[in-house]
């Protein structure tokens, strides 16, 4: 997403670049009288600002495209990690819960066994 935006970005301000440029050099070697010249680069100067206001609504609307996008990702996306995490806390406790039962049953066994074969010694 980020090299597409470079790119689109670059593609622009050399359209933008060029445009400028072969408009001035245009208007410049044409064989037209100053005055006549002026409002041939104030109108071209026009046209130019114009093209790039319609390349940043461009732009803007590309942006709330993917903010858009990335909101409908963040919706779909962010229940499954929350579930995800509340499965592994109830798998969490319940190995909690087995390791305890198993460790006093354990320590149940074990005092049997001492009380079975050593009764009689401290």
């Amino acid at each position: 997403m980020c090299d597409s935006n470079k790119e689109s970005k670059s593609f622009v301000k050399g359209a933008l670049i060029g445009t400028l440029v072969g408009a001035v050099l245009g208007i410049l070697f044409a064989p037209e009288a100053g005055e006549t010249t002026r409002k041939k680069i104030k109108s071209e100067g026009l046209k130019l600002k114009n093209k790039g206001i319609e390349a940043l609504e461009e732009i803007k609307e590309k942006i709330e495209e993917a903010e858009d996008k990335v909101d409908e990702a963040r919706e779909e996306i962010v229940p499954v990690i929350e579930n995800t995490f509340g499965d592994i806390e109830d798998k969490s406790n319940e190995i909690k819960e087995t390791i305890v039962d198993t460790a006093e049953r354990l320590s149940e066994k074990a005092k049997n066994l001492k009380n079975k074969y050593f009764k009689n010694t401290k």
